[in-house]
């Protein structure tokens, strides 16, 4: 059986690095974007078609559609196009990578990009748009609304429930049984372990820079250790 026919939505850094995962499940045969910012008309050989008139060039009837945008006003860029594109007739369908342990009781909306060497959870549910990067974890039983940005090595506990919009950094930590409001933001390495409402900010500190050089450094903890 032939692939399926897909047009991706952006022509940024996410839909570049996000082409090379969609070649593994479908025939990609352009781009898409607002006449606005369309800033080339190709990218790696495939056509870039101003989203204004992408159907006439890509009928929805034969293709369909993702969005590969990044957090981009707390997402809604992302939702905004899923809503023109469904308007304009297309199909959205979803990117779940091969190697995504995804259990049989996981339910999921439309216009999802899920990455590689993740884990999802048994009784958990995605809306619609969500990105989800690699090495994730998310618990079971989890409610993750629509048009959310999950980064790499996020962890999320089990019977959490998200609202829509919210984004993670990297290796960002969520509590079981929390609730997180709508457009949260929480940054790379922070823990969060009790409710939130909508549109909170939650940020770790940094590391500290210690006063040693590294070789240094290395002989002090050794002699520490003996």
């Amino acid at each position: 059986m032939s692939a399926r026919k897909l047009i991706i939505y952006g022509n940024g850094q996410m839909a570049r690095m996000f082409l090379d995962f969609a070649r593994q499940q479908f025939d990609v045969v352009g781009f898409t974007v607002d006449r606005a910012v369309l800033a080339a008309a190709e990218i790696n050989g495939l056509p870039v078609v101003p989203f204004e008139e992408v159907e006439t060039v890509f009928p929805p009837a034969e293709h369909l559609m993702i969005t590969a945008v990044g957090y981009l006003d707390m997402n809604e860029l992302r939702a905004r196009k899923f809503e023109e594109g469904r308007t304009k007739g297309y199909r959205f369908t979803n990117y779940v990578h091969a190697s995504v342990v995804r259990h049989p009781s996981v339910a999921m909306g439309v216009n999802n990009v899920i990455l590689d060497h993740l884990a999802i959870h048994p009784g958990t549910r995605l809306g619609n748009s969500n990105f989800i990067s690699s090495n994730a974890s998310i618990g079971h039983g989890c409610a993750i609304g629509d048009n959310c940005w999950i980064n790499s090595g996020v962890s999320i506990g089990g019977e959490t429930r998200i609202g829509n919009g919210c984004f993670f950094g990297m290796n960002a930590t969520i509590g079981d049984n929390i609730d997180i409001g709508a457009r949260c933001y929480v940054g790379a390495n922070t823990l969060v372990s009790r409710n939130t409402t909508a549109e909170e900010v939650y940020i770790s500190a940094n590391g500290e820079r210690f006063p040693l050089p590294s070789a240094d450094f290395l002989k002090f903890i050794s002699r520490k250790q003996t």
